[in-house]
């Protein structure tokens, strides 16, 4: 038997660490007594964000990127991004639609498996850019779900989710499950370059991260950092329609003009 090189072997590490966070999340919605356990479930899904982010750095630093690597990490964010957020929501809001409120968790689930297929097709293709994600990453939906939940219990001191915001929630996560299998671009920011304009704007948004973190609890400055992301993403996308449509509209316009003129 083979052994694999150490290389190989730290990056997978790091990804079955974010898996861990994923499952404990889940045991931890499953056994929840207080909202103390939720909140610490959903501070396992940025950790895992964390880990995930590093893996592919590691193995790019270590020269251990594999095929192997690639189809674990989509496996794991299935299960942590996909599965234990939506699992966490039907826990904490939806448990009283029971089958409706399982179908909501597993749509999600699904839509972020579907995402996770979808890019690794798109990884693929060796003349794609990759200034853009097509459609919301799965990372960014399960930080979504935790968020929002978060923001409850930090904000509203809230037990359990009221009556009037099932609904809400509901809608939220089927709106981010849209977001993930759609086309709407959203940045990845490898092209951005660390310029001294763009330090001092890191810098600053960093420091406000902390500020607000410190203020109002970790949870509640990530949760403003996926609202913002989550917005400009949807705006740029929006403008780009517009734009589009202004364009074809002007085309038409010429058209006519020539026509007119003939």
């Amino acid at each position: 038997m083979k052994i694999p090189s150490t290389r190989v072997v730290v990056p997978n590490l790091f990804t079955l660490g974010a898996t861990f966070c994923g499952i404990s999340a889940l045991w931890l919605a499953f056994e929840a007594k207080s909202a103390d356990d939720f909140y610490l479930a959903t501070t396992l899904i940025p950790l895992a964000c964390f880990l995930d982010g590093l893996d592919g750095r590691v193995a790019r630093m270590l020269n251990g990127e594999t095929k192997f690597g690639m189809e674990l990490d989509s496996l794991s964010d299935a299960i942590t991004f996909g599965v234990a957020p939506g699992f966490l929501l039907y826990a904490w809001a939806l448990k009283s639609y029971e089958l409706g409120g399982l179908f909501v968790a597993f749509v999600f689930a699904a839509a972020a498996m579907v995402r996770l297929a979808r890019f690794n097709v798109q990884t693929a293709d060796p003349a794609r850019g990759n200034r853009y994600f097509t459609g919301l990453p799965a990372p960014m939906g399960g930080m979504g779900i935790a968020a929002i939940i978060a923001f409850q219990i930090e904000v509203f001191d809230r037990s359990e989710a009221l009556d009037a915001e099932r609904p809400f929630l509901a809608a939220y996560a089927v709106l981010l499950a849209v977001l993930m299998v759609s086309e709407v671009p959203f940045r990845t920011f490898k092209d951005v370059r660390m310029t001294g304009s763009v330090k001092v704007t890191v810098g600053a948004i960093l420091a406000a991260v902390v500020v607000v973190g410190m203020w109002q609890g970790f949870m509640i400055s990530l949760s403003l950092v996926h609202t913002v992301y989550l917005v400009t993403g949807l705006a740029a996308a929006l403008w780009g329609l517009r734009g589009a449509a202004d364009g074809a509209g002007k085309g038409a316009t010429e058209s006519e003009g020539d026509e007119d003129s003939v």
